[in-house]
């Protein structure tokens, strides 16, 4: 199974060698800003469970309705 997440990340900060942006859990749309890949990795742990059970049902009912 998958989940889906959307990073955006700012182009002029990786030139100077920093990571920073905004990642966002498409499921639920809970956005978070990240200023490392710590903090991204830390926020999809966090969303990962919820992702997955949104993604489920979804899948499910879409299921049902074939």
């Amino acid at each position: 199974m998958f989940v889906s997440y959307v990073l955006r990340v700012r182009p002029e900060s990786l030139r100077e060698g920093r990571f920073t942006g905004e990642v966002e859990a498409v499921a639920t749309s809970q956005r978070y800003a990240v200023r490392s890949l710590d903090e991204l990795l830390a926020f999809v742990l966090e969303t990962m469970d919820e992702e997955m059970t949104l993604a489920r049902t979804a899948r499910s009912g879409q299921e049902a309705e074939r």
